[in-house]
């Protein structure tokens, strides 16, 4: 008997790429307004973008993210005085349900993060330098590594399709259970990770066991929920120790630390200083 094969269908599909940058753009930097026949991804990874497109009008924030589509009239702005990294990725797709993201910024989780990242490695093992400028026509590299422009669409499309998921079709009701638990879940976290919440008690509250909610915390942030409250953590121990006079014993307090010991090794933990070291380096 013979095996049949199936042939595999391509529900999106990016046919080419323009430009994978990521530089710094000045303060008060003001682009004119532009358009070009293919899609142009635009990520904060840090500072603020004023957004001026024919879909969207507003701010681009830190971990914020939009797509203007083909032929779409925009520019961007910077803050007066603070410059702004971001992640701009050109490319051809004519997936009708990307017009969400033009219409609509999300903000990108740490698995999202990575993935953007990933994406711009493999673009410098397409395109040669220089990767900090907007470039008209970047030119590949000449010896590249195996497969590298294939990985690299692939890449993106992965990018894409899963996006799409959780943003577009979460409202439909094959997607819309999952999601929104998991979104109260983290909502949950968010507001409670300075005080002893524990696994069991999330697993109870959320009407799961310890080992499911990690294993699901873990697909949905692509991180462990004990590194994503130390992380967490750590930022808001870095926000009191600069923005506040409070005494060490009253951070950890205040972050629910048995003591101060125990704090100050959690923080050298992840920084490799310790709070007394970190403010007055950054204070």
């Amino acid at each position: 008997m013979e095996f049949k094969l199936k042939q595999l269908s391509n529900s999106l599909q990016v046919t080419k790429i323009a430009n994978v940058h990521f530089f710094e753009f000045e303060e008060s930097k003001q682009t004119q307004k532009d358009k070009h026949p293919f899609c142009e991804l635009l990520f904060s990874y840090s500072g603020v973008l004023k957004i001026e497109g024919d879909n969207f009008k507003g701010k681009l924030k830190k971990d914020e993210m939009i797509i203007h589509g083909a032929n779409e009239l925009h520019s961007l702005a910077t803050h007066k005085n603070k410059k702004t990294t971001i992640v701009i990725l050109g490319f051809e797709c004519n997936s009708p349900l990307l017009k969400f993201f033009s219409e609509n910024k999300i903000r990108l989780d740490e698995r999202e993060k990575k993935q953007i990242a990933r994406i711009i490695k493999e673009g410098r093992n397409v395109f040669a330098p220089p990767y900090d400028k907007v470039l008209y026509d970047m030119k590949k590299k000449e010896n590249q590594i195996f497969g590298s422009e294939q990985l690299l669409r692939s890449l993106l499309e992965i990018f894409l399709i899963e996006l799409i998921r959780k943003h577009v079709l979460a409202k439909h009701e094959e997607y819309d259970g999952e999601v929104k638990r998991f979104d109260e879940v983290i909502t949950y976290v968010d507001a409670h990770f300075m005080e002893k919440i524990t696994l069991d008690e999330l697993a109870f509250l959320f009407s799961t066991n310890r080992s499911a909610f990690c294993k699901d915390f873990k697909a949905h942030t692509g991180q462990t929920f004990v590194n994503y409250v130390a992380i967490k953590k750590t930022d808001k121990i870095k926000e009191l120790l600069i923005k506040s006079d409070k005494s060490i014993a009253e951070i950890s307090s205040q972050l629910g630390f048995e003591s101060s010991a125990y704090f100050c090794r959690f923080f050298k933990k992840q920084t490799d200083l310790t709070p007394k070291e970190y403010r007055k380096q950054y204070k």
